[in-house]
């Protein structure tokens, strides 16, 4: 055989036929054995990447893509207990409670365990930071049916039973978080205030500017649920919170952050107190601002009501015909009558007219305008400058103030001071992605002059006709005067200051802010020089406090039927550096100068001296 002769063994077909064939049989094993790896490490991973991208769209907030990675990731593994409960928490977030209790039962019995991909107990911290205390109950009550010992999260169920007002429980839960973890000092911190609470029967909520208490939520049984410290003084800024009859005030429009958190108000109960005492018996309201800021500093309405005992007397308050429910302030509105002069003399300023161009002016009571009588409220004879003007608050100077800077600029001047826009004094609620609105009645002015009365009518803040109404509330009149104080700048109101959760975490905060910028400061110390001479020996003088100097401006309008008038008096003080801006109005009650005048002095006694 020559070495160039095939091997006999190696040459035969059937050879290659085995090697092909073991061949094929190694690529199919092989192919098997790689798509089960593939089958079970793929789905494994889509699971793992759908669980993931559910939990990060859940934490964004984004809770409809939450809700489809969840599902996504239950059509891979139906019965997994991790997904299941991924949408408990998503429905927590939504507020569907009973849907989320439900799901997190569903997971339990399944068999959940800790994982990787929802940390209840760090979503439960969240919301409680943020003041939600349901959303975070039932985060936490998960969390401890996962982990037993989880210290944080029997602390945290602790914080929301406290603030719930479960004071046994809460402290029973503090003293677990400690068990299991005895340095942990936010239990022990929130244990002795917990105890502090339960030996005084009550949980305060609701603060004034000094941290001075104005509302509690009562432990013991057999009183009210709720106690007013300022009682019928600030009903109408605290409201009530009433089983049968509802709720009001910021009783109300805080509902949502009460029980458990720390409501702290702009309202000084110092001056919320001297504004009730000063207006005694007068059906009205005082409204009182810091013309820097904004921030309110008293809010009172007259007649008024118990807000402890409003079940109880429910009947004698809802049919008494002068509306102790209703708050004057920010609910009712009044023609301002002359102080609205203010605004007259503004655009007349403003306008660059020079004042010797229209003074003297004669004053006989009354003068003939478009075929109608125009009347002034007394015979001033000859008023020889705008200072007179004001001293007398004479309505014929004030008209021809009003020709002389031309209507369409009376006009442009009462929306520059805010006529016709929205005042609010909500706040824009971040953790529940929504606005809470307190809505305060718009102004409004006349629109259009049909002659030189109504021209005349509206420099003296009268109402031209019906279809051309005057109003203005008690705060927006405050604001008026505060603009003048403020060197032109009328500041937004607010009455909200700041929101903090049982363990004293700032939840929302507010902060001063433009509203308009109606006048320049020169034409704003202008006016306040005029307002300064009205209180110091002019119409209203009945508003001087020895010692104090004080800007102000009587106002006296029609009222609700034939013979009654609304009496106005708005100032502020001190006037070297104001820190009171304020607006009283009487009701149906008489002249601005002899009913609200003398409020604002006794106001001004007990605030500044």
């Amino acid at each position: 055989m020559s070495i160039y002769d095939p091997l006999p063994h190696l040459s035969h077909r059937s050879f290659y036929k085995k090697k092909r064939f073991r061949l094929i049989l190694i690529v199919i094993a092989a192919a098997v054995l790689g798509y089960a790896i593939f089958n079970f490490s793929g789905r494994n991973l889509r699971f793992f990447l759908h669980m993931n991208s559910g939990a990060s769209n859940l934490e964004k907030g984004r809770l409809i893509y939450a809700v489809s990675d969840f599902n996504s990731a239950l059509n891979i593994k139906p019965d997994s207990p991790v997904a299941i409960d991924a949408l408990g928490s998503v429905y927590v977030k939504q507020g569907d409670f009973e849907k989320a209790k439900q799901t997190f039962l569903s997971a339990a019995a399944a068999g959940l365990k800790n994982n990787r991909y929802i940390n209840h107990t760090k979503l439960g911290s969240t919301y409680l930071d943020n003041g939600l205390y349901k959303r975070a109950e039932l985060e936490f009550l998960q969390a401890i049916k996962i982990n037993p010992v989880d210290f944080r999260a029997f602390y945290g169920l602790g914080c929301c039973l406290h603030a719930f007002g479960k004071i046994d429980s809460a402290i029973a839960n503090y003293n677990k978080a400690l068990t299991y973890n005895p340095r942990f000092d936010p239990a022990k911190k929130n244990l002795q205030m917990a105890e502090a609470d339960k030996n005084r029967g009550a949980i305060y909520y609701m603060f004034d500017r000094n941290g001075q208490p104005l509302a509690r939520l009562n432990l013991i049984s057999g009183i009210e649920n709720k106690s007013y410290a300022l009682d019928f003084r600030a009903a109408h800024v605290t409201g009530y919170d009433s089983e049968k009859r509802g709720k009001a005030g910021m009783e109300k429009y805080l509902e949502e952050y009460i029980p458990g958190n720390r409501i702290y108000l702009t309202i000084d109960s110092k001056a919320q107190q001297a504004s009730a005492r000063a207006l005694g018996w007068y059906k009205g309201s005082v409204v009182i601002i810091h013309p820097k800021t904004g921030e309110i500093l008293a809010m009172y309405s007259q007649p008024t009501y118990r807000a402890a005992s409003i079940d109880k007397e429910w009947r004698k308050i809802a049919s008494n015909e002068n509306k102790p429910l209703l708050n004057r302030a920010i609910d009712r509105l009044y023609e301002p009558g002359s102080i609205a002069k203010l605004m007259t003399i503004a655009a007349f300023y403003e306008s660059g007219i020079s004042e010797s161009s229209i003074f003297p002016i004669n004053c006989r009571g009354n003068t003939e305008l478009s075929d109608k009588t125009f009347w002034c409220w007394s015979k001033h004879g000859r008023v020889r400058s705008i200072e007179q003007a004001t001293d007398t608050s004479c309505n014929i100077a004030s008209a021809f103030m009003g020709f002389a800077a031309s209507g369409p600029k009376l006009i442009e001047y009462c929306t520059r001071f805010g006529f016709g826009t929205p005042i609010d004094l909500g706040i824009k609620d971040g953790p529940r992605n929504r606005k809470i609105s307190i809505p305060v009645l718009t102004s409004r002015a006349p629109s259009y002059h049909f002659d030189r009365y109504d021209v005349a009518m509206h420099a003296s803040g009268l109402a031209p006709s019906k279809k051309e109404p005057y109003l203005i509330t008690p705060l927006h009149a405050a604001m008026l005067a505060s603009s003048i104080a403020n060197n032109g700048v009328m500041m937004k109101p607010y009455i909200i200051q700041e929101i903090r959760n049982i363990n004293g975490k700032l939840i929302y905060s507010a902060s001063p802010k433009e509203f308009k910028k109606p006048i320049s400061a020169s034409t704003a110390e202008k006016i306040k020089q005029l307002m300064i001479k009205v209180v110091d020996s002019g119409i209203g003088k009945r508003a001087r406090v020895k010692g104090i100097s004080i800007a102000g401006k009587t106002g006296t309008s029609s009222g609700d039927r034939p013979g009654l008038h609304h009496g106005w008096f708005i100032s502020f003080g001190p006037t070297e550096n104001p820190e009171y801006a304020l607006a009283i109005v009487a009701d149906n009650e008489g002249k601005g100068m002899t009913t609200a005048a003398p409020v604002a002095a006794d106001i001004y006694t007990a605030l500044l001296r």
